[in-house]
């Protein structure tokens, strides 16, 4: 540390690798400027062929422009040493959001992180001399604060040409190496990379890889699994991955090179027609709206409910109590958020009744006799509800307390030549929202709740421009829920509204919704294959606690930071 490699001095270490070390520097002549320098390692310097492959990546890196790849500015030799100035990126690797995940990474926001991926390394195919990374994994995949992805360590990195006296040197990481790169590595193009982003994008969605690579295992054991062994679907290590993204990623890291997408921008196209298309519901009648019931997870054990403790200085609150959010209009969603908050549009609300604070724990257990919730505690959110069993808890409630139910569950005859001929049926849910009892918000209704009603000033959170004041996220968390009401409210006496955990809405997810949503009381989209969630949580940035901020989930996902929160239309 200390060190001058003019014009910039080290401040610290960042990371190593096969070629070389990776040093955190500032400018001498631009006091601001933070800088990534990454040295040869100094055993390498006097062998030609180190060296050039060194600067071979840095010549490489110097002149590609794109907003995913890590941009080198300068390459530099000082006293028989080696170095390659870089962009710093401020935040962290993939790898390491992976691993402090509780769990996959979101839906969400694993596609838009892929999809950023993806998008880097098309660029990079597409050059007027296709480049091959070689070693696409997780550990090379940097995320900014704003979760902008940026690849980087193009050190194995190889031009696609097919000239005599190309390398023939195995190079990679066994867990993401394609088959043909081990086996014959002068062969490669680049479908290796294919292989690598399907790998990365398996780990993503089930925080596994199916091939352990850890320390007892040996790179030649990962070798025959990668060649012989029959990769398991991602479902094995999580199963609520849709069918659709695990065919995706099937043929993405199929052993047979023919069988894979045959570049990145074929991945690019189907992954946003996955992520746009949706299943097709059938239209109810009468104010109602029939939806596909999911296959409920079996039931747990009845737990016993303790005594609630009495939480000193503050009122307790089980999820149940509600205010009155007086009907009026507002402008949903953002010009400076992600696209699918746009339009800014206006919507009109009825007046309606949302909870103070999430659902407890101790609520949930009184009512449901079992407690799913990663992290306990009778006052902190349950967490770890599908969007099925948050819609049974309103129901359960409901005719608990004597109130009228919003939901219905009937049976159908399935749609279709397989439904007429055997007369099949299927479960679907019906609606009231004329209902007295308990339900979800709609997606609107939150965002407005969120933002104060008629009482709003506007917050970029809910409740103040600085989260720290209303809300846990990553920054202040300590990794963990927290007991509910323990920030400030909203305008409204809302808490916990931006952070804490996510919360369910009804709606339908659609990423184009606000171009056609109707203006008053609007319900969602009639189809989908998500649903809405809203307000951020314990382990994502402040940026996703937004009052504007969207999200979804598949409505039989489990997450440790997902939850929900009550609304009647009248009491």
């Amino acid at each position: 540390m200390g060190k001058i490699i003019k014009p910039y001095e080290v401040i610290s270490q960042l990371g190593q690798g096969g070629m070389g070390v990776v040093y955190k520097a500032r400018s001498l002549t631009l006091k601001n400027k933070v800088v990534a320098i990454k040295q040869l390692w100094p055993q390498f310097n006097n062998n030609p062929k180190f060296v050039q492959m060194f600067l071979d990546e840095g010549e490489k890196l110097f002149n590609l422009d794109h907003r995913n790849i890590v941009k080198v500015t300068d390459i530099l030799e000082e006293g028989g040493e080696y170095f390659i100035v870089m962009e710093y990126v401020e935040g962290r690797t993939l790898n390491e959001i992976i691993k402090r995940e509780v769990g996959p990474i979101e839906r969400k926001r694993a596609i838009r992180l892929f999809r950023q991926i993806l998008e880097g390394v098309a660029y990079i195919h597409s050059q007027p001399k296709p480049i091959i990374h070689r070693d696409l994994k997780p550990l090379n995949v940097l995320v900014t604060n704003d979760d902008t992805v940026k690849i980087t360590d193009f050190g194995i990195a190889k031009e696609l040409e097919y000239v005599e006296g190309s390398s023939t040197t195995m190079k990679g990481t066994p867990t993401y190496m394609s088959p043909e790169q081990i086996m014959d590595p002068g062969s490669v193009d680049i479908r290796t990379d294919i292989y690598s982003l399907g790998m990365t994008f398996y780990e993503m969605l089930c925080a596994h890889t199916p091939f352990t690579g850890n320390q007892s295992t040996t790179p030649t054991a990962v070798y025959t699994q990668v060649i012989n062994d029959k990769v398991p679907l991602p479902t094995v290590f999580y199963p609520d991955i849709s069918d659709a993204l695990v065919n995706f990623v099937m043929k993405s890291i199929h052993k047979d090179r023919e069988q894979r997408f045959p570049n990145a921008i074929e991945m690019l196209k189907e992954l946003d027609r996955l992520d746009s298309g949706g299943q097709t519901t059938v239209q109810g009648d009468g104010g109602f709206k029939t939806i596909h019931i999911p296959k409920a997870r079996p039931e747990y054990k009845s737990i016993p409910s303790p005594a609630v403790p009495q939480k000193s200085g503050l009122e307790q609150l089980t999820g149940n109590e509600v205010v009155l959010v007086e009907g009026g209009s507002f402008m949903m969603g953002s010009n400076t958020g992600d696209p699918d908050e746009k339009p800014v549009h206006k919507v009109t609300l009825s007046s309606f009744f949302i909870g103070k604070v999430p659902v407890t724990q101790a609520l949930w257990r009184e009512v449901m006799g079992n407690n799913p919730s990663r992290f306990k505690g009778d006052n902190r959110p349950v967490e770890c509800v599908s969007w099925y069993e948050a819609v049974e808890f309103c129901n359960r409630l409901s005719r608990r307390e004597g109130l009228s139910g919003c939901y219905k569950e009937v049976e159908r005859e399935k749609t279709g030549l397989v439904g007429s001929l055997f007369g099949q049926k299927t479960k679907v849910m019906l609606y009231d929202f004329n209902a007295n009892g308990y339900r979800l918000p709609t997606e609107a209704e939150w965002e407005y709740a969120a933002r104060g009603g008629n009482k709003s000033r506007g917050f970029k959170y809910s409740g103040s421009n600085d989260l720290d004041q209303v809300g846990w996220y990553d920054n202040n968390s300590g990794s963990a829920t927290k007991e509910v009401g323990t920030k400030q409210p909203n305008e409204l006496g809302l808490y916990d509204m931006s952070g804490n955990v996510w919360e369910w809405c009804w709606d339908w997810y659609s990423n184009s919704y606000y171009s056609s949503s109707i203006q008053t009381d609007p319900r969602g989209p009639n189809a989908g294959s998500n649903h809405v969630k809203r307000g951020g949580s314990w382990n994502y940035l402040a940026e996703h606690c937004r009052v504007a901020n969207r999200d979804i989930s598949n409505q039989d996902s489990m997450y440790f930071n997902l939850g929900f929160r009550l609304v009647r239309t009248r009491l």
